[in-house]
């Protein structure tokens, strides 16, 4: 996939320098269901309980998530959840709504990822860095001159980009044996265990299976790439979901095999996919994609009753 395919509307440094904490997308869910204005409105910082600092960052990982998203017009202040929103933190129906299952930042940091994304800096170094240990001023570099190459993007000042350099490690990454559980608690993400800090300067990508990867979570991070890139196909290699820029295997940081372990797991009890080989490949296929996304998300939670709202969800820049 292409970088301004996958990230059509770049923005740089709207978190205001705030990692995502826990319960801020809980927070920003039901704010919003309350009132479509709160992140404009003048008493927000009363309403959400943070500073107004806080209040633009919550809204930016909100979107970011596609947790909420902007109502239709221009210049309309207003955002509204999205159906996964919905489906995640709802108080009666939703899947985790207070995160409580491992698997759910898994879901979530997917959604962060999945095309149209909102922060450049999150899938580049996430999809074109190859190596397993790398030094977090080569990160820095080599973003930077991908970023002030782009042409068709109006190129952000280095302070904003390392901005989104430093946010990013300090959102995902584990300084062995220094963790307790007041850092998980403070940022969720950590808790996937998926960049290690070995030494200063150092950070490493764990590859593999990881705690909370299930693969119901991987398979529905599939089919949910395959949905947004709108593939005609009923089938996909299952190599192209492991090594193409923006698919499951780069975000996830796992490999083909560990894939096809996954997803042949998730097709067991699925009457919507299966895997095929074909000539010596792994092939995923599947007859409705919307019902096959339904279903791994019901196993995965074991929630029989739940069923994603079908509708067309226009995904607009952010006011």
């Amino acid at each position: 996939m292409l970088l301004t395919d996958a990230v059509p509307k770049p923005t740089f440094a709207n978190h205001e320098s705030f990692h995502l904490r826990y319960g801020w997308l809980k927070k920003a869910y039901n704010a919003t269901l309350d009132d479509p204005r709160v992140f404009v409105s003048e008493e927000s910082p009363i309403k959400l309980g943070v500073g107004k600092n806080m209040v633009r960052s919550i809204r930016f990982w909100a979107l970011a998530c596609k947790i909420i998203e902007p109502k239709k017009g221009p210049s309309n202040p207003d955002v509204c959840p999205t159906e996964m929103g919905r489906a995640i933190f709802d108080d009666v129906k939703g899947l985790d709504p207070y995160l409580e299952h491992p698997q759910t930042m898994w879901l979530i940091h997917w959604l962060l990822l999945a095309p149209p994304c909102r922060i450049p800096v999150w899938w580049l170094v996430l999809n074109e860095f190859a190596a397993t240990n790398i030094r977090t001023t080569n990160v820095t570099e080599s973003v930077q001159h991908r970023i002030v190459n782009m042409s068709e993007w109006k190129t952000p000042s280095p302070k904003s980009v390392k901005k989104d350099i430093d946010v990013f490690l300090h959102t995902y990454t584990t300084e062995r044996g220094k963790m307790t559980i007041e850092d998980y608690l403070d940022c969720p993400f950590r808790q996937m265990h998926m960049i290690m800090q070995d030494a200063p300067g150092m950070m490493r990508f764990v590859f593999g299976i990881k705690d909370g990867m299930t693969p119901h979570v991987a398979a529905f991070a599939c089919l949910d790439f395959i949905n947004r890139l709108k593939i005609s196909s009923k089938s996909i290699s299952v190599m192209r979901l492991a090594t193409e820029s923006g698919g499951v295997g780069n975000a996830f940081k796992i490999s083909e095999n560990d894939l096809v372990e996954l997803l042949a797991e998730a097709c067991k009890t699925s009457v919507h996919m299966r895997m095929e080989n074909v000539n010596g490949a792994q092939y995923l296929t599947f007859d409705d994609v919307h019902a096959a996304i339904d279903q791994v998300l019901q196993e995965a939670y074991d929630k029989p009753s739940f069923r994603i709202r079908r509708k067309e969800i226009e995904v607009l820049a952010s006011s």
